[in-house]
């Protein structure tokens, strides 16, 4: 049902089974907007005024895109906090302490129970690395795949993209 003093502004389903919809309708100085929650239900009479202001197919479509919004807020939050935590790092940018890190992680000692699964995932990203993955020698790949620590990891890898002729 309209909100009396107030415009339709927009509205999108507010559950995943589609029977709820949000609406918000705004004063015409647009100084107050107001929501309201309506049942999509034939029988309703707020719901047969709500379809004077939007039809179906635009309710699906703005439930899409506000869907998507929160999406993109809600990434957009987790990686604000995680690079606010020193939990994720932009390498590309100049106030980045990647330097810090890729000292740290090479030079730190090694705990081989500790950081198995850092090795592991190391060397699945220095894999990814083209020169490496292009490489043609089975030898240098399998020291590589066998190497105890980051470190060593790391000079082997350095030593394949070295080895790499480009032309």
């Amino acid at each position: 049902m309209a909100i009396p003093g107030h415009e339709f502004l927009t509205a999108h389903f507010s559950n995943n089974e589609r029977t709820i919809v949000e609406s918000y309708w705004v004063t015409p100085d647009g100084k107050e907007t107001r929501v309201e929650y309506i049942e999509a239900n034939p029988e309703d009479t707020a719901w047969k005024k709500l379809l004077t202001h939007i039809d179906i197919d635009a309710l699906h479509e703005n439930t899409y895109k506000h869907i998507r919004n929160q999406n993109e807020a809600f990434e957009d939050t987790v990686i604000e906090l995680a690079k606010s935590r020193g939990m994720l790092y932009d390498v590309g940018g100049m106030s980045s302490d990647i330097h810090k890190i890729v000292a740290q992680v090479l030079f730190s000692p090694f705990n081989e129970t500790e950081d198995k699964e850092k090795l592991f995932l190391y060397k699945l990203q220095l894999f990814e690395v083209d020169a490496i993955k292009n490489c043609k020698d089975s030898d240098k790949k399998r020291e590589l795949r066998q190497a105890k620590t980051i470190l060593e990891s790391t000079k082997i890898a350095i030593n394949i993209v070295d080895s790499q002729s480009f032309i």
